[in-house]
């Protein structure tokens, strides 16, 4: 499994090279929230690796014999699998040429199986381009730690320890003299940690801050940040100096899915508004498809889990949802399973931002929409 998830990556896992031979690719929805018994997503599992089964039937007897061994391991893995926090997974593997790889991801990923001559890589290549950073700090009065949490992983960056004095009992004058200097001293430190986390910021950059401490140290760490910092504050949360890193992420993963939800619903209401007022919006799947032909899009937004068939002009890759004629530039066109999926590709290749819903309410319309550019 990789401890990074980046473009780096993703290239490197595009370019295996199985020497003709069929790789498999398996991604599978294993959300607890939607399915809280590890049955639920098993037996999806199994028909999706019936599904590579059946893909592998028009292939020589070498290639159905390696297709069987890669679906036999992909379910040995999902039953043994303790999924923890993660919301996705995907599976890739080719068991003739001896490539396997697994990968855990926090967010859902839509059920699907494909066999071809490299790695499937497009939803973790979405997931990529739209995933956040959230950024840690755990702080009490003389010791603080970063940590970064990306794609369901984290890393802890740095730790600070300040020399600050201990409380004594001594009563009278001295001791509202030493109580000051202890102040004074937990002070420096609190500014000590501030000035380091900025430093951090501008090298490394974050989207969002969590802020996790004793609840009175928290507040006054807060007030002497930098406003850049401020800005990116999205939970106070309460964590011991001892606390380890996956006790970090776990935390750091509710408030990303808090943030989440948070952030559907308000793009949601933008896209609503705005293509209710006639400005730079729509709503619905062909004038969505029209400004993404048109390089429109500035955000495209996609509910979870929906597919439609559509097509795709075998000239200049104009997308519809029918026609046999493409509307740009008169080619013929091709049947695509899920006009959505490609829709997607086409946007992350106009550097189009792409927000996929997945807390919306089951009772909620799924519609796609988008953000235009201009």
């Amino acid at each position: 499994m990789p401890d990074v998830i980046d473009r780096d990556f993703l290239r490197k896992l595009a370019e295996w090279s199985a020497d003709g031979a069929p790789v498999g690719s398996l991604y599978l929805d294993i959300d607890g929230r939607r399915f809280p018994r590890k049955q639920d997503y098993l037996l999806r599992a199994e028909e999706l690796c019936h599904q590579l089964k059946r893909d592998a039937q028009g292939l020589d007897r070498h290639a159905r014999s390696s297709v069987a061994k890669d679906t036999e391991k992909f379910l040995v893995w999902l039953e043994g699998l303790d999924r923890g926090p993660s919301r996705g997974v995907a599976l890739f593997s080719c068991a003739s040429a001896g490539l396997w790889e697994e990968v855990l991801v926090s967010r859902p990923v839509s059920d699907r199986a494909t066999l071809s001559d490299h790695p499937y890589v497009l939803p973790l290549e979405a997931l990529v381009e739209t995933c956040e950073t959230f950024c840690t700090v755990l702080v009490d009065r003389e010791k603080a730690r970063i940590l970064l949490a990306r794609m369901g992983r984290i890393r802890e960056e740095t730790g600070i320890l300040d020399d600050v004095p201990g409380r004594h009992d001594q009563g009278g004058w001295s001791q509202a003299r030493y109580q000051r200097h202890i102040e004074d001293h937990v002070e420096r430190h609190l500014r000590h940690v501030g000035e380091e986390l900025f430093r951090y910021f501008k090298r490394q950059g974050f989207d969002h801050l969590i802020l996790a401490g004793p609840e009175e140290v928290v507040a006054e760490f807060e007030r002497d940040l930098h406003d850049y910092l401020r800005r990116r504050i999205v939970a106070r949360i309460t964590l011991p100096m001892t606390a380890s890193a996956a006790e970090v992420l776990e935390r750091s993963l509710q408030v990303e899915e808090e943030v989440e939800a948070r952030r559907e619903r308000e793009v949601v209401e933008r896209v609503n508004a705005e293509a209710a007022a006639g400005r730079q919006a729509v709503v619905g799947l062909e004038p969505v498809l029209a400004a993404l032909n048109e390089s429109r899009i500035d955000t495209l937004i996609v509910p979870f889990g929906l597919a439609v068939e559509g097509v795709r002009c075998t000239k200049c890759g104009w997308l519809g949802t029918s026609g046999s004629v493409c509307m740009m530039c008169g080619g013929p066109t091709e049947k695509v399973g899920d006009v959505v999926e490609s829709a997607v590709a086409k946007a992350l290749r106009q550097s189009s931002r792409v927000e996929t819903l997945t807390n919306l309410d089951e009772r909620e319309p799924a519609e796609v929409g988008a953000l235009l550019r201009f």
